[in-house]
């Protein structure tokens, strides 16, 4: 089961998820992404900081849902990424397409820098 906590940071929206982000962590985290881009939350930050596992469909959503936020003039950036989930992202060829930080105020800051 993912646990997802949807915080408001100014402009930025930040998901902070917990459990695995596997078949059903991946509906719940696909749904939550898509109540922020349909609220016009654009600036989305993603902490898998308590995330232990991430499966090739799961990093799809974040792949697909990144494209849609880029597409209203946003981003999707990652943060608390472990050795393993970051293994999963250089394999799948992906690693360099996110913007990924060590934390999370990393992270929300460069939006505020970039305003």
């Amino acid at each position: 089961m993912l646990k997802i906590d949807r915080l408001e940071s100014g402009a930025v929206t930040v998901l902070r998820l917990e459990g695995d982000i596997d078949e059903d962590g991946m509906n719940q985290l696909r749904l939550a992404l898509t109540y922020c881009l349909q609220d016009q939350r654009c600036r989305l930050v993603v902490n898998l900081e308590s995330v232990n596992f991430v499966s090739y469909m799961g990093l799809g959503v974040l792949v697909e849902r990144l494209r849609q936020a880029r597409a209203c003039n946003g981003d999707l950036k990652l943060t608390g990424i472990n050795v393993y989930t970051d293994r999963l992202f250089r394999m799948a060829g992906v690693s360099k397409v996110f913007e990924i930080y060590k934390t999370e105020n990393q992270a929300i800051q460069t939006y505020r820098e970039a305003a």
